[in-house]
């Protein structure tokens, strides 16, 4: 658990820091536009689900700001999350939540069925799934 723990911090902190390279990052390959999108119809599923609808506030909208600011900056766009709020410290600013496998599970299949909604090729979709699929283990804290 350790190891995927640390894979996931090194994750975020290159993506973060990947958008000084020649490359394109997920963020640019995938477009801001279709981030924000896939965050709203996740959060659709968010709403619906009771085992970890009560782990959020009765607004979700600042929630649903967080993570698009997050994964912006993940993906390796504007750093706008670590200005705002610091070092994004995923594990810990979720430890006051309990999170077990089963809400990680939860939270998964509604990202999941966001993708699917998406757009963008499914090359780019594996390589998101890779990263969020990480988080959410990273995220297990029972």
């Amino acid at each position: 658990m350790k190891k995927i723990l640390k894979q996931v911090q090194d994750d975020v902190l290159s993506h973060t820091n990947s958008n000084m390279s020649d490359q394109p990052t997920l963020y640019d390959q995938i477009g801001e536009t279709h981030i924000l999108k896939l965050v709203d119809d996740f959060y659709e599923g968010v709403e619906e689900d009771e085992l970890i609808r009560k782990l959020y506030p009765k607004d979700l909208e600042p929630a649903k700001d967080r993570l698009k600011l997050f994964l912006v900056q993940a993906l390796g766009g504007p750093t706008t999350y670590s200005e705002q709020r610091g070092h994004p410290m995923l594990r810990r600013r979720h430890f006051q939540w309990k999170i077990g496998e089963e809400q990680a599970t939860h939270w998964l299949q509604h990202m999941h069925k966001a993708l699917e909604k998406a757009t963008f090729s499914e090359e780019l979709k594996d390589a998101f799934w890779n990263y969020v699929y990480k988080a959410a283990l990273h995220m297990i804290n029972q």
